[in-house]
């Protein structure tokens, strides 16, 4: 690290951060390569081994419109900080374009901007949210908040898109129902953004799982959220660290007026970011090309040979069951047990009366549908209900959904890591994405029955239809009410119950993992492995309280 702010930063602590850019790569680099075997063996079991999963509904492949347009009023970029009205459309895939005017967009102009969310979060509050970040800022750097300048103030009502390493954006809008519309689509920019350039899944959950790892490595337990292309997450997780761990000693050597040693601070944290990008860029090229080019190697030599490596892995979970279970139930019967009721007693009514009021929207919305008979006409109006998951109309069921965030934000005292609104806005999305294969699935067989030219009066065609659609959607919801109580109370036990588990158990694993024959130890994972085993335990506990035997 050099140029205008190596001042604060001496030779020995420059030597630290590029030891730790290396070693956390290095960690990173080995995990990532194990994962890679790892994750492709389970593709190849779970494809061996496709099973039904038992859903009614046909579930409908992303559809290519557009998700929402409109104006908004957004602030300037790095030199122009005024506040201008733009007309946004969030496209198919989450990304955002925007324009001067509606008319260009119309008119296929080139858009003005692009921005992707992936990584960001949305903060409902600008104003404020600068005021609370100013004063930890200022709690970190060892100075008196009410002697720092105030950040600039926001027109009321204007929100923050939020990144800690790359731009944010401020915006505000024309009136409160568009703010309430355009923040809900934002977030929902920011969690469906898609950042990864390598989309095959296995790559995917490899690379999810290594970054999980690397943090745990670093000491970085709990809730953590990064977003981006591979270098981009990787970077963040790095300059995360080394901010957090390195650069904090550098921060309270910096000296003078407030505005020379903020400065001087945002300058090395931009000289940290290059700094890691630049080693992060040849590193991740150099792994992203060893992994492909010896996919095909690996899953050559595991198909003749999958019989057997099925067999140990069912002999290692036997193993891992008979040394780890007298250490797993008091812990489970302390830290799990007790508060499996409490956390269903406040989700279990509010999912289901949301799932209740999408039944009687989509009934009402089926019973508005009408066409004059034949394939074409009745595919024109389709487009009127495919719509319809992403309208304002759904806030009646969302609506259900939010009285669980005080009794969950409660149980933080227990349980730290848990953040209600993000499991609410998961559900949410079940409720939308149901919905949506409800209607789906109407278009699907209706268009069927009209291929099959069967004569019949569209208006009883369409009854008879909707009748087995809405039983169908109805069974899929419940089966979806179910699955989002397991991964609620999942995300909210698994955290602290894995945490106690893996140091209580870590010296019952190691001969297991000692076992493992030479042949097979690049490509079992015997952590992934305690994890499954844990994950099937509170699976267990949790449909014992869900059907009332607690």
């Amino acid at each position: 690290m050099g140029g205008v702010v190596s001042g604060p930063v001496d030779e020995a602590t420059k030597q630290e951060i590029q030891e730790a850019i290396k070693t956390i790569l290095a960690t990173f680099t080995k995990e990532y390569v194990k994962n890679y075997a790892v994750q492709l063996v389970k593709k190849i079991k779970a494809d061996a081994q496709a099973e039904d999963e038992g859903w009614k509904l046909e579930e409908r492949e992303p559809l290519k419109d557009d998700k929402k347009s409109g104006w908004v009023i957004k602030e300037g970029g790095v030199f122009k900080k005024s506040m201008n009205r733009r007309y946004f459309v969030v496209r198919w895939d989450w990304m955002i374009d925007y324009w001067a005017s509606e008319e260009d967009f119309k008119a296929g102009k080139k858009p003005r901007g692009t921005i992707s969310l992936c990584g960001y979060s949305v903060n409902d509050d600008a104003n404020n949210t600068l005021i609370n970040r100013l004063k930890k800022l200022a709690e970190k750097m060892g100075m008196n908040f009410d002697d720092l300048p105030k950040p600039k103030e926001y027109p009321k009502g204007t929100i923050e898109i939020h990144h800690s390493r790359r731009q944010s954006y401020y915006i505000s809008f024309d009136n409160d129902d568009d703010r309430k519309q355009w923040l809900e689509t934002f977030r929902d920019s920011c969690r469906w953004a898609y950042g990864y350039k390598n989309k095959d899944e296995v790559h995917v959950a490899a690379f999810e799982e290594a970054v999980r790892r690397t943090r745990w490595s670093l000491g970085s337990y709990g809730w953590w959220s990064y977003g981006g292309t591979e270098e981009q997450i990787l970077s963040d997780m790095i300059s995360d660290y080394l901010d957090w761990k390195i650069l904090y000693k550098v921060y309270g050597k910096i000296t003078g007026p407030w505005i020379i040693r903020n400065t001087i601070r945002n300058q090395l944290l931009k000289v940290l970011d290059k700094t890691v990008l630049a080693a992060v860029t040849p590193a991740w090229k150099a792994m992203s090309s060893a992994v492909e080019i010896a996919r095909p190697k690996v899953e050559e030599k595991l198909k003749p040979g999958l019989e057997p490596l099925f067999k140990l892995q069912g002999e290692l979970s036997d193993k891992i069951k008979g040394a780890c279970m007298s250490v797993i139930d008091p812990i489970l019967k302390e830290h799990v047990v007790p508060h499996l009721s409490k956390i269903v007693a406040v989700i279990k009514s509010p999912m289901v009366e949301a799932f209740d009021v999408t039944y009687n929207l989509w009934d009402n919305k089926m019973n508005e549908f009408s066409y004059e008979g034949g394939k074409d006409d009745a595919k024109k109006k389709f487009r009127d209900l495919d719509w319809y998951p992403w309208s304002w109309n759904m806030w009646k069921a969302f609506d259900k959904l939010d009285p669980m965030y005080e009794p969950l934000w409660a149980l933080n005292i227990v349980f730290p890591d848990i953040y209600p609104w993000s499991l609410i806005w998961e559900g949410r999305d079940i409720l939308r994405s149901k919905m949506d294969n409800a209607f789906f699935t109407f278009e699907k067989r209706l268009v069927e029955k009209l291929d099959a030219e069967e004569k019949q009066d569209p208006k009883s065609l369409t009854d008879e239809i909707k009748k087995g659609v809405m039983a169908d959607y109805q069974e899929d919801g419940k089966k979806a009410t179910v699955e989002y109580y397991r991964e609620i109370i999942k995300s909210i036990i698994m955290p602290p119950f894995q945490n106690k588990v893996f140091p209580a158990c870590e010296a019952l694993l190691q001969p297991i993992n000692d076992s493992i024959p030479e042949t097979f130890a690049d490509i079992l994972d015997l952590n992934g492995m305690f994890e499954d085993i844990l994950t099937g335990i509170i699976d267990s506990s949790i449909d014992t309280v869900l059907a009332g035997k607690d």
